[in-house]
C-alpha cells in the first residue's frame, strides 16, 4: 500500500467534517412569493427542430389576404445573435398553398418580399411578403397559414361554432369532462370555478380515428388583477365504435389576464414527406407572438415539435 494513502485520508475526514459543521444558509425572503396561478404551470419542454418536410419557410397571414409574414423556423431560440439579416432572394416568386381552419383555400405566388434586419434589443418582426392568388384560384381571403406547393395536404378543421345544437353541445360536454378529470391541476385558485369552451374543432387524423382540439378557460374575476387558466387538449377516438374521446396532449397556463400568452388554432395540414398531422399554433402574449407545430407523429402520439422565436417589443 503506498505510503501517501493515510495522509490523504485525514484529508478528506477533515474536509467532510468543516461541511457538516457549516451552518445551512438562511431562506431569501427578499424575492416576492408568485401568484399561485404562476406557481402551478410548468414551462413546456425545449422543441426539438423544424419538421423538414413543411419545407423551409413558413407564411402566416398578417392583415389583408394579400399579405403574409415570411417566417424562418431556424429562428427558433429566444436568444438571437446581435444581429440578423434574412436573405429573401429565395422566397420570391414561389408558389404556395393557402390553408385556412377549414382546409386549402387556394394557391398563390409570392409577388414581392420586403427583407428585415435584427439589431441588439430593437423590436423584431418577420419579414413581409406580398401574395398574388394563381389565376385558377380567383380570390382567396379565408387563408391563415401557406406553404410551399405541394409541402402540405388539408385536414380540415370542423369548428364547434358551426356544427347543429345538440352535436355543439354534446362536444363541449366532452370536452369540459375531459378536461375536469386530468390529474395534474393543482392550482387551489380555479378550484371549484366551471370550465367554458372557448374555441373546439374537430378533425380527422387517420382511418377510422378523428381528433378535437379545444382551448378550455377558467376566469376569476378578480377587480384589481382578473386571472385565467387556458388548457389546450387534443383528444382522439375511434369513430366506427362510437367510442369516447380520450386525451392525448394537453398543455396549461395560468396567470393575469392581460399578461397571459393565449394559444389559438389557425389550420391542420399533413405533411407527405413525413407523414405527419400538424397544428399550426398562434402563441401570443401581452407585445409579442410566436408559432408553433403541434404534431402528430405517425406512430400516434402528439407532441410540440417547434416553436419559432417570439417577435415584437
Amino acid at each position: 500500500m503506498p505510503r501517501f494513502l493515510p495522509s490523504a485520508v485525514l484529508i478528506v475526514a477533515s474536509l467532510l467534517a468543516c461541511e457538516r459543521s457549516r451552518p445551512a444558509a438562511p431562506p431569501d425572503t427578499s424575492r416576492p412569493a408568485m401568484p399561485e396561478s404562476v406557481q402551478a404551470v410548468q414551462p413546456p419542454p425545449p422543441a426539438p427542430a423544424w419538421d423538414s418536410a413543411a419545407g423551409p419557410v413558413l407564411f402566416v397571414r398578417s392583415g389583408s389576404p394579400d399579405a403574409a409574414f415570411v417566417v424562418f423556423p431556424e429562428y427558433a431560440d429566444s436568444t438571437l445573435p446581435d444581429t440578423v439579416r434574412f436573405d429573401v432572394g429565395g422566397v420570391r416568386g414561389v408558389q404556395v398553398d393557402l390553408f385556412g381552419r377549414g382546409g386549402l383555400v387556394g394557391t398563390a405566388r409570392v409577388a414581392d418580399v420586403r427583407s428585415t434586419q435584427w439589431s441588439g434589443d430593437e423590436c423584431v418582426e418577420w419579414p413581409k411578403a406580398v401574395v398574388r392568388p394563381t389565376a385558377d384560384s380567383g380570390a382567396v381571403s379565408g387563408w391563415t397559414v401557406a406553404f410551399l406547393h405541394g409541402r402540405a395536404e388539408s385536414v380540415p378543421l370542423d369548428s364547434i361554432e358551426s356544427m347543429p345544437r345538440p352535436d355543439s353541445a354534446r362536444l363541449a360536454a366532452d370536452v369540459t369532462r375531459l378536461v375536469s378529470a386530468l390529474p395534474d391541476d393543482t392550482s387551489r385558485t380555479f378550484r371549484g370555478i366551471p370550465f367554458s369552451v372557448q374555441s373546439a374543432y374537430r378533425f380527422p387524423v387517420g382511418s377510422g380515428v378523428d381528433a378535437v382540439v379545444a382551448d378550455v378557460v377558467r376566469r376569476l374575476n378578480q377587480e384589481a388583477n382578473p386571472l385565467e387558466q387556458h388548457t389546450l387538449l387534443v383528444a382522439e377516438r375511434a369513430t366506427s365504435a362510437q367510442a369516447g374521446y380520450h386525451v392525448v396532449f394537453h398543455e396549461r397556463a395560468a396567470g393575469s389576464e392581460e399578461t397571459l400568452e393565449t394559444t389559438d388554432v389557425l389550420a391542420a395540414v399533413r405533411f407527405p414527406a413525413s407523414g405527419r398531422i400538424a397544428l399550426v399554433l398562434l402563441r401570443e402574449g401581452l407585445e409579442t407572438s410566436a408559432y408553433a407545430l403541434l404534431v402528430r407523429e405517425p406512430q400516434g402520439t402528439w407532441h410540440v415539435r417547434w416553436t419559432s422565436v417570439h417577435t415584437g417589443c
